[in-house]
């Protein structure tokens, strides 16, 4: 299973918050040396998140992506934020992403995306977030489509992976996000990339289990940051 850390970049610099409330504090580092860092530790993906372009609805950070496929060769940058057109994610793909994950409104232009899917659907990565009660009604994107029969569609285009984030109707996202995406993942084809359950090494333990084997990979981002696991754990509990 793969471990994903994400990195949130806003003006070149990697962005996240330690901590919470009023002893909350951002911390801001060097994306090319945090990379180094994910990298000496095994990681073998990453997810760059493009804070700006999901402000300015284009892509900005270009040249950084350009600087890690330089560096590291071997690492699978996935790429999102901010992916409008079809036109983005071209650009994103020239500039060296693996792929670009997509979500939100482009997702739900359903013409639109079907052309996509045809052009370029090995290079995408789908995003869902998607509201739990939704989720349990059988949600899918596209209008009169079964979700089974939209993830059919999806592997038939060649798409890279679903990343899921069962969102629930109170409180944060949580584990049972993971219950969700593994048993997402246990009834189609397609890789699952669990998004945003990662709470904690307790966490960590249950993916280690035989139930979360189906999973293709699980994010890992701000509680990783704040300390309340490390990637090291997260590699070492993940080996399967």
């Amino acid at each position: 299973m793969l471990a994903i850390p994400v990195i949130d970049v806003k003006s070149g610099r990697c962005v996240h918050t330690q901590g919470v409330g009023e002893k909350s504090k951002q911390v801001m580092e060097d994306p090319i040396a945090l990379c180094g860092t994910f990298s000496d530790m095994g990681a073998r993906q990453i997810q760059l998140v493009d804070m700006d372009a999901i402000r300015n609805r284009q892509p900005e950070h270009l040249s950084l992506v350009q600087q890690i496929k330089r560096q590291f060769p071997d690492m699978k940058l996935q790429v999102s934020g901010g992916v409008c057109s079809s036109e983005d994610i071209q650009i994103w793909l020239d500039a060296g992403a693996d792929w670009v994950t997509l979500g939100g409104r482009l997702l739900r232009k359903q013409d639109e995306m079907e052309l996509i899917l045809v052009e370029l659907g090995q290079n995408l990565i789908i995003g869902m977030d998607v509201r739990a009660q939704l989720w349990q009604q059988g949600y899918c994107p596209f209008m009169g489509m079964s979700f089974q029969d939209w993830a059919q569609a999806l592997e038939d285009e060649g798409v890279a992976a679903l990343m899921f984030t069962e969102v629930p109707e109170q409180g944060r996202v949580n584990g049972h996000s993971l219950t969700a995406a593994s048993e997402l993942a246990a009834s189609i084809n397609l890789p699952v990339i669990a998004h945003g359950g990662v709470q904690s090494v307790h966490d960590l333990k249950n993916l280690s289990q035989p139930g979360y084997h189906k999973l293709h990979g699980v994010t890992l981002g701000k509680p990783m940051f704040d300390g309340f696991f490390s990637y090291h754990d997260a590699i070492s509990m993940l080996k399967h």
